[in-house]
């Protein structure tokens, strides 16, 4: 079988079309030397007060951020822990099934050992911010 059936084939030394002698010249578009990158507006820094306040609350969130990933992260294992051993769904005090203390009892205490210990270390941020603002 000969490659002429395949169809024409382009000759490698064809003139550009119409469409490429329509084109337009390039043109380089750059700001003129003396333009400043900052918008004429704005100061080019901060000050190192709005620096600490920024910082404070980046580590007050990323705070806020793990204590709250590690209850939901301590609630969904109780939970997990709960389906996949249904041993402890038999167990009963008081005519009311363990499970049921664990999530409905058990979880406060959690709850506030975190909040104190978040109260903790957001006042320890805090403070430490106060050590820097002030001297």
């Amino acid at each position: 079988m000969h490659r002429s059936d395949a169809g024409p084939q382009p000759q490698p030394h064809e003139p550009p079309g119409r469409f490429a002698q329509q084109r337009p010249q390039r043109v380089r578009v750059q700001a003129p030397q003396d333009a400043s990158l900052l918008p004429p507006n704005q100061s080019p820094e901060h000050t190192a007060e709005e620096f600490y306040v920024r910082q404070l609350i980046r580590s007050q969130l990323r705070l806020a951020c793990a204590v709250a990933a590690g209850l939901l992260a301590l609630l969904v294992g109780i939970c997990s822990l709960l389906v996949f051993w249904p041993v402890v769904s038999i167990i009963q005090l008081f005519s009311i099934p363990l499970s049921w203390w664990v999530l409905g009892v058990g979880m406060y205490p959690l709850i506030i050992v975190a909040g104190l210990l978040y109260n903790r270390a957001a006042a320890r941020n805090e403070q430490r911010y106060r050590s820097i603002s002030r001297g």
